[in-house]
């Protein structure tokens, strides 16, 4: 059972339902606000890092806000508050990974949500070498498969999402 365990993260792109196991406010030394998500599936695959970055320094709205805004619709809330939440994250200077209290959005953290996922190659500027990382590229309600722009126009067949997968 160890054995199975030992890679659980996801690495294919593809359609995934689970709850958010991190909903983490993020500020990046630049001064861009973000949203930082972590994902686990109900058949126990991980997604870290997951994180979205929604307003520059310049107060600018980044494309990622459209994303953070489908998954607040999705989760059938309007505002997701500020306050302090509890998750894992990785501590480089230990090397392994740790629970943490940090700022971050409490109505968002352990809701169930489904995401499409898709895997996202770049290179590595200071090394050269090449980076993997998954990406969010669909949102729909866990339950219905119903994306956002369905619950908003009342649909009650997910028809968005099989389009999507293809």
């Amino acid at each position: 059972k160890q054995a199975d365990q030992l890679n659980n993260q996801i690495t294919q792109s593809g359609k995934y339902i689970g709850t958010i196991t991190r909903a983490e406010k993020l500020l990046s030394q630049k001064g861009t606000q973000g949203l930082g998500l972590s994902f686990k599936t109900d058949a126990g695959e991980t997604a870290d890092y997951l994180d979205l970055y929604t307003i520059n320094a310049s107060n600018e709205v980044l494309p990622s806000m459209k994303t953070v805004q489908a998954i607040l619709g999705c989760l059938g809330l309007r505002e997701a508050t500020d306050g302090n939440v509890t998750c894992e994250k990785y501590n480089a200077d230990q090397r392994k990974r740790e629970t943490v209290t940090v700022p971050g959005y409490p109505a968002i953290q352990g809701k169930r949500i489904g995401f499409l996922l898709q895997k996202e190659l770049s290179t590595n500027s200071k090394n050269g070498k090449d980076v993997e990382r998954m990406q969010i590229v669909g949102v729909f309600q866990a339950d219905t498969e119903l994306t956002v722009s369905e619950i908003l126009a009342r649909k009650t067949t997910p028809e968005t999402l099989p389009k999507m997968l293809q």
